[in-house]
Parts: C-alpha cells; sequence; structure tokens
C-alpha cells in the first residue's frame, strides 16, 4: 500500500519478503568473534548515519556499505535486509533511551525528578534524527511498531515502580494510580522530547526550562514536594 515518506511524496511499500529463520539465525551467528562483532557495529553505526541522513526509503544497502568501508558480501554475512539492519538501530536507539540516569547522591525526590528528566531528554536530543525516521517507519513496520510498544512498556513499568516506591515511603500522594501516572507522566515526557527536538520549536523551548516544567509537573501530579 502507499506510504508518505518524509519528502512529502508517496511510494509504494513492498510486501516484506518471507525469511529463513535458520538462515537468518546463520548469519547474525556469524558476529559471535570480536571481530565479527566489530564489523557487525560498524555497519549499525553507518546504517544509522545513512537512515538519519536519507530516511529508510531512500537509503540503500549499497550506501551503508560504502560508509562503513565494507562489501556488500560483508553486509549480508551480517543482515539479510535493509529492514533487519534497520530493526538493529531501532533496539539500539530505543535501549539508550531506557537506560538509567546517572546515579545521584541527593535524597531530595524532586531532585531525583529533575534529574530523570535531564537524562531522558539529553538522550533524546543525541537521537533526534533518527527517532524522526523510527517513528515514520513505524507506521508501516509491523515489526518496528511492536519494538517501540515494548520498549514502551518497559519505560511505564520503570516509572510506575518508582511511582510506587515513592509512595510506600510517604513522598507521594497515595490516591494516585502508579499504572496511570507512569503512562500519562511518561507519554508526556516523551511527547514533548519529540516537541522539543523533532519540529520548528515555533515557542522557543529551552532545554533547561523544559526539565524545569516538566519537572515541576511531575512533582505536582504525584503531590511530591521538595525536601526541607
Amino acid at each position: 500500500m502507499p506510504e508518505h515518506t518524509q519528502h512529502g511524496t508517496t511510494t509504494p511499500i513492498a510486501p516484506r519478503p518471507a525469511r529463513d529463520d535458520q538462515e537468518v539465525g546463520k548469519r547474525r551467528g556469524t558476529g559471535r568473534t570480536r571481530r565479527g562483532r566489530q564489523t557487525r557495529s560498524q555497519l549499525v553505526d553507518a546504517a544509522r548515519t545513512v537512515f538519519e541522513r536519507d530516511g529508510f526509503l531512500h537509503a540503500r544497502v549499497a550506501d551503508i556499505c560504502d560508509l562503513a568501508g565494507f562489501s556488500h558480501g560483508s553486509f549480508y554475512t551480517y543482515f539479510v535486509s535493509k529492514e533487519e539492519i534497520f530493526r538493529e538501530v531501532v533496539d539500539s536507539v530505543e535501549l539508550d533511551l531506557l537506560s538509567p540516569e546517572p546515579s545521584t547522591s541527593t535524597a531530595d525526590p524532586v531532585e531525583r525528578i529533575r534529574a530523570a528528566n535531564r537524562h531522558y531528554l539529553e538522550t533524546y536530543a543525541t537521537s533526534a534524527k533518527i527517532m524522526h525516521v523510527i517513528q515514520q517507519v513505524a507506521t508501516f513496520d509491523e515489526d518496528v511498531h511492536k519494538i517501540r510498544l515494548q520498549r514502551h512498556e518497559v519505560f511505564a513499568r520503570s516509572i510506575e515502580r518508582r511511582v510506587a516506591s515513592m509512595q510506600d515511603a510517604g513522598i507521594a500522594d497515595r490516591t494516585v494510580d502508579p499504572a496511570y501516572a507512569a503512562q500519562a507522566l511518561g507519554g508526556m515526557v516523551a511527547y514533548f522530547a519529540d516537541l522539543l527536538f523533532n519540529t520548528d520549536n515555533s515557542a522557543g523551548f529551552t532545554l533547561d526550562n523544559a526539565v524545569e516544567q516538566l519537572t515541576i509537573l511531575w512533582a505536582n501530579a504525584l503531590g511530591v514536594r521538595a525536601s526541607d
């Protein structure tokens, strides 16, 4: 079916060919040596750059190979298609967004919320271009869509545990449902990150002010107050 590209044109999306699971596993298994892992990593890094530059539909395996400095044969030793290496890029980027923020020595709950918000926004900023492409591809690639949903659920569960922990410590409002709070507040931060880094940002928002305002919204929603 036709899909809109990032350039505003409409391009037919070819059906994904069936893959032989044994063959895929065999090819992926060649990355077990140190040299193999290094080659695979270089291909993934090059693919990310090409996808950011050209978008998914216009990216070519040849361009990925040229940038990484490997032959087509090397590419197909590790990946069966452009689609497969794109999913590898998606997995890597989504995991980066889920990485825990650096530990902080402060016991102040508001400061911990602020640190988490800053970490997420700063991490998103480094991946804004590829996230824009991922969001587009997720509208027509079921596998990419599933990866995003899975990562969102992991993100939400992490927030839910933190909210419940603050409630147990008597820091947060116990009438707030942690599951609802996780989906609403996590979704707010994720949406705002995309607004901040992947739009023309006509309002002139800055990262520092975004961190501060999101922290206020989080703290007020959970009934959390800064330590005296």
